[in-house]
C-alpha cells in the first residue's frame, strides 16, 4: 500500500516506526445495484497500524483489518452494521494482518513511484503507486480491486445491494 512514503524523507542512522496516530489510512467502499438507496457509500479509517522504515529504503508495514471503524457520519446501528460486514468479508480471525514490502521507490521532485508486495486475506500481489509530497506530507491514493486477493464484496437482498469490487485507499504519511 502507498504507506512506503515516509522513506522518500530520509532517515540516517535509524529506523523510524509510525503507527495509526501519525499514518492517517482511509479506506472508502462504494454501494452499487438496483437497491442503492438504501445503502452508503462509507469511509472507514484504519485504527491499529505499524510502518517502518530501513535505512535502506526497505519498507515494511502491517495494518489489523478488524481496526476498520466507520468515519462516514451515518447512524450508529448502521455503523455498526457496516463494521461487522467488513469482518465478515476481511475474516479478521482468519487473516489477522494485511501487509505491505516495497521493493523499490524512485522520487522524481515532489513525487515516488513505490512498488511491492502487498498481503491482503492470504493472497499476495504486487502494487504501483505514485505518491505527492505536500510539503509536511506524503499522500496517495490506489484502487484496489478486492476480487484479485480472493474478496467477495459485500452483498445483500440477493445482490440488489452490493458494493463496488474496487475499493480507494487514501494514505497520509507525515515528514519526520
Amino acid at each position: 500500500m502507498p504507506v512506503t512514503l515516509c522513506v522518500l524523507s530520509g532517515y540516517p542512522d535509524r529506523v523510524p516506526t509510525f503507527d495509526a496516530a501519525a499514518v492517517d489510512c482511509r479506506v472508502s467502499v462504494f454501494r452499487e445495484g438496483l437497491l442503492t438507496s438504501f445503502g452508503h457509500d462509507v469511509t472507514l479509517q484504519v485504527t491499529n497500524l505499524s510502518l517502518d522504515v530501513g535505512d535502506d529504503d526497505q519498507i515494511t508495514a502491517e495494518f489489523d483489518p478488524g481496526s476498520l471503524r466507520v468515519t462516514t457520519d451515518i447512524l450508529a446501528s448502521d455503523r455498526q452494521d457496516i463494521e461487522k460486514n467488513a469482518e465478515k468479508v476481511l475474516e479478521p480471525q482468519k487473516y489477522p494482518k494485511i501487509q505491505f514490502r516495497s521493493m523499490s521507490v524512485v522520487r522524481d521532485g515532489d513525487r515516488a513511484r513505490i512498488e511491492g508486495d502487498l498481503t491482503l486475506h492470504g493472497a499476495t500481489s504486487p502494487i504501483s503507486v505514485e505518491a505527492r509530497d505536500d510539503g509536511a506530507r506524503w499522500n496517495a491514493t490506489i484502487f484496489l480491486d478486492q476480487r484479485k486477493f480472493g474478496i467477495k464484496p459485500f452483498s445483500a437482498m440477493l445482490g440488489a445491494l452490493k458494493v463496488k469490487p474496487e475499493v480507494e485507499v487514501n494514505i497520509s504519511v507525515p515528514h519526520p
